[in-house]
């Protein structure tokens, strides 16, 4: 997958821009200067969000009501474009001239990996940096789980209006059960996938940190306080139930279980150095674009958002080497460094 032309309309701080890209870009500027805002726009079309916000407002350009966004490029040497336009909190997406009607049809279509600063939060004790990071991938490359995993939270968000407002008990029970039967497709894809999940980090984390060591990724199921168990969420929501009516929203469930990664049985919340945490988010973005390879069978757009700033400039070398070996690389860069080389430059400062 090739992305060759990005028009942005209203997005951020750009008004009306159209940017060109080849197989190898550099966008550097001051600070402030829109580069972070050119990846965010491009990686809107894979997350069908902001990396950087969940509040799709807040990338609007001050003033604005809507944004337009849109891509060309090719995939197996065919083109392809895809638009997507915000407007009265609605989004309106089209692929290759053609509106879809759901968010599931889009999620997929064209597929990138973003590296960023905020990848040291997967290192971070709160579970919902992994949580979300998993659910992409696995939602990547298997439909069915993103369409199990859009109902849960819509059923989820029922269901927690009913506790808070004290509301009909068999309302209640209705969408405990469905959200007990949508569970069951998510636990056990994410079951399936640790596994495939573990041998790939361990195979990166010594090309990485270039040392090896023991990476392991364990399950944690708040349904069970710890290791999965074989029964469903429906008979551990009732038992619970008094809990919930207390604190008015669902205490147990997908939506808030962990996936604890250790290296040698230490916690990757024990990392101590910026440096190791930005290495660590690297080697799992890095097996990200080895799972959808081998899974989708092309290599996504790989975007590099002033992700190694935290580094030296020997190591930031050695991973530019490592991410030579993808079809198309987009990176963003402060003017200070050097080391960019055969990479067509865009520099906002003279745009």
């Amino acid at each position: 997958m090739i992305l060759q032309i990005l028009s942005i309309n209203n997005f951020r701080n750009f008004s009306s821009k159209k940017f060109y890209f080849d197989r190898r870009t550099a966008i550097t500027g001051i600070n402030g200067s829109g580069k972070t805002s050119i990846v965010e726009a491009i990686y809107y079309f894979t997350n069908l969000k902001s990396f950087r916000t969940t509040n799709d407002k807040k990338v609007l350009m001050i003033g604005k009501d809507n944004f337009l966004l849109n891509i060309e490029g090719e995939r197996e040497n065919q083109k392809f474009s895809m638009g997507i336009m915000y407007n009265d909190n609605k989004k309106l997406i089209s692929i290759n001239g053609k509106r879809t009607n759901r968010l599931s049809e889009a999620f997929g279509f064209f597929i990138s990996v973003i590296f960023s600063t905020y990848d040291k939060l997967l290192s971070d004790k709160p579970a919902i940096y992994r949580r979300k990071f998993i659910d992409r991938i696995i939602s990547t490359v298997d439909p069915l789980y993103f369409e199990n995993l859009i109902e849960y939270f819509s059923i989820l968000k029922k269901r927690n209006f009913v506790l808070k407002n004290d509301g009909d008990k068999k309302l209640l029970d209705v969408y405990t059960q469905q959200l007990s039967q949508r569970s069951v497709y998510i636990y056990e894809k994410r079951l399936e996938f640790l596994i495939y999940f573990e041998d790939i980090l361990n195979q990166l984390y010594e090309l990485v940190f270039e040392k090896k060591q023991l990476v392991k990724v364990k399950y944690f199921s708040s349904k069970d306080s710890g290791d999965y168990k074989e029964y469903i969420l429906y008979e551990r929501l009732k038992k619970i139930f008094p809990q919930e009516n207390e604190k008015k929203r669902t205490l147990l469930g997908p939506h808030l279980d962990d996936f604890l990664i250790s290296v040698d049985n230490k916690p990757i919340s024990d990392f101590g150095s910026e440096g190791e945490k930005t290495l660590l988010g690297t080697t799992l973005k890095i097996a990200e674009i080895n799972i959808i390879y081998e899974n989708v069978g092309e290599y996504p757009v790989v975007l590099i958002d002033d992700a190694f700033s935290e580094l030296d400039i020997l190591k930031i070398e050695k991973l530019l080497k490592i991410f030579d070996n993808f079809p198309q690389i987009i990176i963003t860069y402060p003017k200070k460094w050097d080391m960019i080389k055969n990479y067509t430059m865009i520099d906002l400062d003279k745009s």
